[in-house]
């Protein structure tokens, strides 16, 4: 690098981070540019491009999350009431939404798909409980618990040798001689934790317990596959219905783990256990786009949302000049805010987790920067 490129990115970086910390307090920027280009006037999140001109559970559950950060409360509503009315046939406390929705045919939309996604109702639920706190909402407070008693119902499993695990949905993922189909992405660590506070005659802390199990032993080569098989008898393995290949879901396992407390429960153990991904991350100057678990190889490119997403996890490292050059190629090209939805929530989760618009308490509980040093 040569001394004016490096002097660019010290003056980018010092003036991204005076920007952050003096503007924290004032409307989110990149919040506004995501409802404006994916977010429908009806609180519908589409996936622009998409052949059906989909919405997922997945869209909905992080909108309403982003929302509660950008201390939304009028958008929250909307994406909630669109949710519940197209996804739940009116009524999320008796139907977990269904996971995907959009063109049925030339003049018709309506799911698409009817099985739900545990990682989305996990989400919404979460954003649920605690908005309920944040705005002082008991009907959010009683949605919420309604809807993580549903999914303690009907998406998990007590599987031999693991425990009470999270199934990815209520159907279609156990197969014959006791053998499941996880993904590690499906489980951030700090929801269980709260849930466990919130709910304390519910058994969320062994859901925690097994998920934490999950994420770490399937990880042992430093990096996380986006499926992995489960029995008693071979425990975590992988197979052609579950290759050792991590993309785009496993990236959502660096991102959970980043936005931990850092007394959070294992906490320390994932960090210790992805530090060989980072070093490769550094190694090759951006974040790849395939890795796999077996090896703990990396391959090709990522998009630019990978990049965004690694961003808490590689300040937490100390990785100053390659979180300076992803956030100047952030800074540089911006045209992914408004034509690519996952690029796009992965660069809102990532950049507002650096930048401290929030933080996740060691409990799970979440303090959004407004309601704490902005009042």
């Amino acid at each position: 690098m040569t001394l004016l490129n490096r002097a660019l990115l010290i003056v980018t970086f010092f003036s991204f981070s005076v920007s952050a910390q003096t503007q924290q307090c004032e409307p989110w920027q990149g919040w506004q540019v995501f409802k404006n280009h994916f977010i429908s006037d009806e609180g519908r999140v589409i996936d622009l491009g998409s052949k059906q001109n989909i919405t997922t559970s997945e869209g909905q559950s992080y909108a309403l999350f982003f929302a509660l950060v950008a201390n939304d409360k009028a958008a929250f509503d909307t994406i909630l009431d669109w949710t519940q009315e197209h996804l739940s046939e009116g009524d999320l406390s008796t139907r977990l939404p269904a996971w995907q929705w959009g063109k049925t045919g030339n003049d018709t939309t309506g799911i698409l798909d009817s099985n739900p996604a545990s990682d989305s109702d996990l989400w919404i639920a979460y954003s649920l409980s605690q908005a309920a706190i944040l705005w002082d909402e008991r009907r959010y407070s009683i949605l919420a618990a309604v809807l993580a008693q549903r999914i303690m119902r009907e998406e998990t499993a007590y599987i031999s040798g693991l425990g009470l695990t999270l199934l990815p949905a209520p159907a279609g993922f156990e197969f014959e001689n006791n053998t499941y189909k996880l993904n590690p992405s499906y489980s951030p660590l700090f929801i269980y934790q709260q849930f466990s506070k919130l709910y304390p005659n519910s058994p969320w802390q062994q859901l925690h317990e097994a998920s934490a199990k999950l994420i770490l032993d399937t990880a042992k080569n430093g990096v996380s596959p986006d499926w992995v098989m489960y029995s008693p008898a071979k425990g975590f393995y992988h197979n052609n219905k579950a290759t050792d290949l991590g993309s785009y879901n496993a990236i959502r396992v660096y991102l959970w783990a980043s936005m931990m407390a850092e007394d959070a429960p294992y906490k320390t153990q994932l960090s210790e256990q992805f530090s060989p991904f980072l070093e490769a991350i550094n190694s090759r100057g951006y974040v790849p786009l395939n890795t796999y678990a077996s090896s703990g190889k990396t391959q090709k490119r990522g998009p630019v949302g990978f990049n965004a997403a690694l961003l808490p996890m590689l300040k937490e490292k100390g990785d100053d000049s390659q979180v300076m050059a992803i956030q100047q190629k952030l800074m540089v090209d911006k045209s992914f805010t408004r034509t690519r939805y996952y690029d796009s929530v992965l660069n809102l989760f990532g950049s507002s987790a650096l930048n401290k618009r929030f933080s996740i308490s060691a409990d799970g509980t979440l303090k959004p920067m407004w309601s704490t040093e902005c009042r």
